[in-house]
């Protein structure tokens, strides 16, 4: 039986290989949404520099989907950016360094999220050795790779706040557990679908969830009004027609967008949204829970998991979105002793189905032809003389050329990735029938090695991705 020591150098030669891999993701790949990002508010600094507050309060970028409190955030990042800029009196903010800078935030911000997870993990009363193979996994799926060392996309920012509230929120804080959404829920609004169903678990009587509701939602009516501020003024005769400034709404569209995949629809029948059955059926099982022991823990951590997932599965299966499940599926994967092995296996398949549909369907973001573009290969006309040689040499491309891919089949991939993520659902739900400790599948040395197996899968795959993506563009 392998000792503890053991298993930390086991952990130890994952961590750095996965410290490698991140840092050749990190200094080479880059996807311009980051770039629209962190220059807009770049250039809302600007504003402030040259005195010109009325536009810096005001003026809300028409490209970024965010909050105005994040993007606030991220004007506080590019502050150094603009004070290099200044200093050298040249401009900074498009250059390399510059990029480097933007995505570090996100780094920086999923550095965070790892931290809330691990604590959420204390809380819940998970051993040692269980907490440092959670934040070994939190890290090395492509779940996460893709959004934040590949993309370097900024939904990491608001999933601290959820963390946190549910950190306090296991803990019994409420109203710091309010607070975090508070903050969390203008952001991109995706978070108030985790909200709802966890109010509900912890409150029962209905003015008080009413009470809840509005006191976690009540930034999003102050942030659209601070973003449609302009056209106030000019409903008051105070500003110009002109300079009115017009804010981004995709955000409130992509909600909406959630609610159009429907069942049953025909001639004589309107059809049922699936996203709205099935957080229903979730929201009422959170209402119905009247647990005060330690499995309502558990119960919250599968909350947000399902919350998110049914998002995922049954509406839009954003590409930027996939990092918001990982940490609550990351603890379910080690809360539950029992189901170990089909447990692994639905959660190693999920991102590579998943990230194989948005190859599909979101070619331009995933294997595209421009994530190699910005960064330190940029540097070599060798291989962007390589890139721009060919007009199509991007990922789907290449598949469909080389392997004379059948798109009929996309279907079943879609549909085995919605297996996968409902699948965990259904396996990880808190309150199935008791089982005896002779039903544990797997214990002691042997879960251990269960664990550094399947990191390694996760290591090998994250190398694959890599490796595919450079081929397919430069070949």
């Amino acid at each position: 039986m392998k000792t503890e020591p053991d298993d930390a150098k086991r952990r130890m030669v994952l961590r750095i290989t996965l410290a490698c891999i991140a840092f050749v993701y990190f200094v080479t790949m880059y996807y311009w949404d980051n770039l629209v990002i962190f220059q807009s508010a770049y250039y809302r600094l600007e504003y402030l520099f040259r005195g010109n507050l009325m536009d810096f309060l005001f003026d809300w970028s028409p490209v970024v989907p965010y909050g105005v409190l994040s993007q606030m955030l991220f004007t506080v990042w590019v502050v150094p950016v603009k004070l290099l800029s200044l200093l050298f009196r040249t401009s900074l903010e498009d250059s390399m360094g510059a990029y480097l800078w933007y995505k570090l935030h996100i780094v920086c911000m999923w550095g965070l999220c790892v931290r809330e997870t691990k604590e959420i993990a204390v809380t819940l009363k998970m051993d040692d050795t269980r907490i440092k193979w959670i934040q070994m996994f939190l890290s090395s799926t492509l779940y996460v790779f893709l959004p934040v060392f590949h993309l370097g996309q900024v939904d990491a920012v608001y999933l601290v706040f959820m963390l946190w509230g549910l950190r306090k929120y296991i803990e019994g804080d409420y109203r710091r557990f309010v607070c975090a959404f508070l903050l969390a829920n203008p952001v991109k609004y995706l978070s108030v679908f985790v909200y709802v169903p966890l109010i509900l678990l912890k409150e029962k009587r209905i003015p008080y969830i009413l009470r809840d509701i509005m006191l976690g939602l009540v930034l999003i009516p102050v942030e659209l009004i601070v973003k449609n501020m302009t056209s106030i003024l000019c409903w008051l005769g105070i500003i110009g027609i002109d300079q009115v400034k017009t804010p981004y709404t995709l955000a409130a569209s992509q909600i909406r967008a959630l609610l159009v995949n429907v069942w049953g629809a025909g001639p004589d029948n309107l059809g049922a949204s699936v996203v709205v059955i099935a957080y229903a059926a979730i929201c009422i099982l959170a209402y119905c829970n009247c647990y005060q022991d330690e499995r309502r823990g558990k119960l919250s951590v599968w909350i947000c998991y399902s919350s998110l997932a049914v998002l995922v599965a049954f509406g839009i299966m954003k590409c930027y979105w996939i990092i918001l499940l990982v940490p609550f599926m990351v603890l379910l994967l080690f809360m539950e002793r029992h189901n170990t092995r089909i447990n692994f296996i639905l959660e190693a398949f999920a991102p590579l189905l998943t990230v194989s549909i948005y190859v599909i369907t979101q070619s331009q973001v995933y294997g595209g032809r421009l994530t190699f573009d910005y960064l330190i290969f940029s540097a070599s006309s060798y291989l962007m003389n390589r890139r721009q040689s060919h007009s199509t040499n991007d990922m789907i491309h290449y598949i469909k050329d080389t392997f004379q891919y059948p798109g009929e089949y996309e279907y079943a991939v879609s549909a085995l990735a919605v297996v996968c993520l409902a699948g965990f659902m259904v396996v990880n739900f808190p309150y199935q029938k008791q089982r005896d400790e002779e039903t544990v599948r797997v214990t002691g040395a042997e879960e251990q090695k269960l664990w550094y197996q399947w990191g390694c899968v996760r290591v090998g795959i994250l190398m694959i991705w890599f490796i595919l993506n450079f081929w397919c563009i430069f070949k």
